[in-house]
């Protein structure tokens, strides 16, 4: 069976997904084409043939640098060739169309005023329905995108000869991690940073070695957190699936793992220990 489905309302973009930075740095790597779908690839060690990872891009895709600037980090400190497969197909938000209201969430929302927090709401639903739109949404939802995600990691599999996979997901990316984790998933094990919109079936769905990675303050993930933290440990002893969660990472909010706020020392902190700590799970696990 494929990989576990997600009806189109099932993931939606937080509002936080349209916060955040550019990393400094420019790209080492190189595109490609895999089964007709285009991707970004950092090498890693010449003589790695059996395992690579797949990067689960947030909703700004390869339309930001960040994604690449992160490939080329676990490649370098990994050894393994990593992928970022243009699951948005080359489709992409004009973030400078958005500037103000990615500036409207540099801090947390529990640090403004109740004035600014319904300020910022109102602007921000506000630029997913006209700047961004729906349409945008439609043309990207979950049940368009997991399937092209799965077929390219089968097809790495299938036409590339890796032996293992395993995929590190933020936001958009992060939910695919969840959603492809399932009992016939092509991954080997899967990393997640700050998912957005989700089920606890989803979570409780989870087949394969799993680590999650959670900020302070998730609009998106905060209302089932609970539940879902305890679908993922229930699945040590019922399935004997390996594990780990990450909810120590206090000033940071839903996107830090891929476009962090450097300038606060708290949030450099979290994404610098973040990128470790998945480096020593691919280690472990991949």
């Amino acid at each position: 069976m494929a990989a576990t489905q997600a009806t189109d309302d099932a993931y939606k973009p937080c509002e936080q997904c349209f916060a955040g930075y550019k990393l400094d740095g420019e790209p080492k790597g190189t595109m490609g084409e895999l089964g007709g779908l285009s991707y970004y690839l950092a090498a890693g060690k010449l003589e790695e043939k059996d395992r690579a990872i797949v990067l689960g891009t947030d909703i700004f895709g390869l339309g930001l640098v960040n994604c690449k600037i992160l490939a080329d980090w676990f490649a370098d400190k990994t050894g393994f060739p990593v992928f970022v497969p243009d699951y948005f197909e080359g489709d992409y938000i004009d973030t400078s169309a958005i500037q103000p209201q990615l500036t409207a969430l540099e801090e947390p929302m529990k640090n403004k005023s109740f004035l600014q927090r319904t300020w910022t709401m109102i602007s921000l639903i506000s630029a997913m329905l006209v700047k961004v739109g729906p349409r945008y949404l439609y043309r990207h939802r979950m049940s368009r995108c997991v399937p092209l995600a799965e077929k390219f990691c089968r097809d790495l599999k299938e036409q590339k000869g890796f032996r293992r996979l395993g995929w590190i997901g933020y936001c958009w990316g992060g939910a695919l991690a969840v959603l492809l984790a399932g009992e016939d998933s092509p991954l080997d094990t899967a990393i997640c940073f700050h998912p957005g919109t989700l089920t606890v079936k989803n979570f409780e769905d989870i087949r394969r070695p799993f680590m999650l990675v959670c900020s302070e303050e998730d609009m998106s993930f905060d209302s089932i957190k609970p539940a879902a933290l305890t679908a993922l440990a229930s699945l040590s002893s019922t399935h004997n699936i390996p594990t780990k969660v990450y909810d120590d990472n206090p000033g940071t909010v839903h996107g830090f793992g891929c476009r962090p706020r450097l300038s606060d020392p708290r949030t450099k902190e979290a994404f610098e220990r973040g990128l470790e700590r998945s480096r020593e799970w691919f280690v472990d696990y991949l």
